[in-house]
């Protein structure tokens, strides 16, 4: 643990020397930019309608800080604060600790209050800085690499996986990284990419991007994890005038169990209508999936994604509706099928525009499908669902 602070301490002191030096003498008039939001979510989850039910509340503040020092420099400090309070802080074993837990190398998150009623959690999710010289960059700390381009499932996305059911975190993890990126062409690029995570392993790739035949394309290759070999590409474009995207990864342990590695890909089209009527769908196939445990809703929902643990089924399907009912009323209704475990989620959710930078919205999600049980290792069919009101203010 000493060595894990003395790590955090030192990444920020020269990250604040960086910046220090950069902001005298390099420009007379700095620009900087701040905004944020801050949000009061309700929310229930229950297995049955007429059985328990457990009430939480989370009231979610972000601040987004960005300097430019100078043409070349950029640099941003992004935080994220939540306070929790509700029956799950009861209920929750080392709720607290899961809370706490931060999967970058730095662990920049903390329980500012830890309280049985009440935690008051904040992480830095994005601390970085960046140079920027002609048609190449450099970005040095905490930040967003996304290398996804389907719309739910990313077998591209080796650095920081997401989970889709996570509607309210929708700026995404951030990793402890290095990125080097050179500018071929208008739409062509090589990036490099290492990151460190919260164990000491490194996953490190180099990726390529290119247009040939209107469609955008990349390639990658790396290690995940210090132990994986991991190959893949990925292209977007249209299917006449549908979008049309999709990527493959291909995983291979050090090892080279053949039981162990895993083929991964996700296909996906978008339709929108004349009446802003928008479709969706996508398919996830793996050829392996046992490295995951997955015997309940709950555990699924909240637990930290790797890229190898985005699918818990060999094929899995989704659909999407969207459709703006008025100019401030936004539906959309959702599903995904899992065929080897007999089950399904369904999904909704409202969004109404009270003004310019208010919003109201309500969502459901519902999770049905035949699991084992822990105790009686017994296949049975689970239910999970869980309802949401939540008022985001942005600034």
């Amino acid at each position: 643990m000493a060595d894990y602070n003395h790590n955090k301490k030192i990444f920020i002191s020269i990250l604040l020397l960086f910046l220090g030096y950069f902001s005298f003498g390099q420009d007379e008039n700095p620009k900087y930019d701040f905004n944020g939001y801050i949000t009061n979510m309700q929310s229930v989850m229950f297995q049955d309608v007429g059985g328990d039910w457990v009430n939480d509340n989370l009231l979610h503040n972000r601040l987004n800080f960005c300097w430019y020092p100078t043409d070349a420099i950029t640099a941003s400090i992004q935080i994220r604060n939540r306070f929790f309070t509700g029956e799950t802080l009861k209920y929750t074993t080392d709720y607290d600790k899961q809370l706490e837990k931060d999967n970058g190398y730095f662990g920049l998150t903390a329980n500012i209050i830890n309280k049985k009623s009440c935690i008051f959690n904040s992480t830095v999710d994005r601390l970085w800085l960046k140079y920027s010289s002609g048609n190449f960059e450099a970005t040095i700390g905490r930040q967003r690499l996304n290398w996804g381009q389907t719309f739910v499932w990313n077998p591209n996305d080796i650095f920081n996986a997401y989970s889709f059911f996570d509607f309210d975190y929708i700026e995404h993890p951030g990793s402890d990284a290095v990125r080097l990126q050179y500018y071929t062409g208008v739409a062509s690029s090589i990036e490099l990419a290492a990151k460190l995570n919260c164990d000491t392993k490194t996953t490190a790739a180099a990726l390529y991007k290119f247009n040939m035949f209107s469609y955008d394309f990349q390639f990658l290759t790396g290690i995940l994890d210090d132990t994986v070999y991991v190959i893949g590409a990925g292209w977007s474009g249209n299917l006449g005038d549908a979008g049309f995207r999709g990527e493959i990864s291909y995983f291979v342990p050090q090892d080279n169990v053949n039981d162990s590695k895993q083929f991964m890909s996700s296909v996906g089209l978008d339709y929108t209508f004349k009446n802003s009527l928008m479709l969706q769908a996508e398919f996830l196939f793996t050829d392996n999936t046992d490295n995951i445990n997955f015997t309940d809703f709950e555990q699924y929902y909240s637990q930290t994604l790797n890229v190898r643990s985005l699918a818990f089924t060999k094929y899995t399907f989704f659909s999407q509706i969207t459709y703006p009912i008025t100019p401030l009323l936004n539906a959309t209704l959702s599903g995904m099928y899992f065929p080897k475990l007999k089950g399904y989620y369904a999904g909704l959710s409202l969004s109404y525009s009270l003004k310019n930078n208010l919003d109201f919205s309500a969502f459901v999600q519902y999770f049905n499908a035949e699991l084992i049980n822990n105790t009686t290792t017994q296949t049975e069919r689970q239910k999970f669902t869980m309802a949401f009101l939540k008022m985001k203010l942005n600034f």
